[in-house]
């Protein structure tokens, strides 16, 4: 008997002002992976990558979030790259100015109601990172999504 798995993880590489400052994994939540399965059915995902959000409420991450606790910023990529079988890497830019205050968590949010506005779209992975944003930092996250045979 052949026995495959599949897994889904994702990491973020955090740089500041070019350099790599941590790398984190985050949890997937729930309606993704229903939206991969979509795909089994025959039913286009609604999984689009659109915005990077950041915001300020610490609480415990749960499979079920569809928003972060209190959202103040998003970005839209700014690169995004297939990068080997079963991966993609997704750049997104916090400038100097922006996002000026004190980060707890992290969200990627996807799909055609993703926008600029705040709480728009589905959340599909949210983290918890605490750091203190001054407007002399510029930040890129480089979230990197693996399928991989488990």
């Amino acid at each position: 008997m052949i026995r495959e798995q599949s897994k889904w993880s994702g990491t973020y590489d955090i740089y500041i002002n070019g350099k790599l400052h941590e790398t984190l994994h985050n949890t997937i939540m729930n309606y993704a992976l229903d939206e991969l399965v979509k795909s089994l059915q025959g039913i286009t995902p609604n999984l689009q990558v659109k915005y990077l959000a950041l915001g300020t409420a610490n609480t415990a991450i749960t499979n079920t979030d569809t928003l972060l606790g209190n959202e103040i910023f998003r970005t839209p990529i700014s690169l995004q790259t297939k990068t080997s079988t079963g991966e993609v890497t997704t750049d997104f830019v916090v400038l100097k100015a922006e996002a000026v205050a004190t980060i707890e968590e992290i969200g990627i949010f996807v799909g055609t109601s993703a926008n600029a506005s705040l709480n728009t779209g589905t959340l599909i992975s949210r983290i918890l990172w605490h750091h203190i944003k001054t407007d002399t930092e510029e930040i890129n996250f480089k979230r990197i999504d693996r399928m991989v045979r488990g």
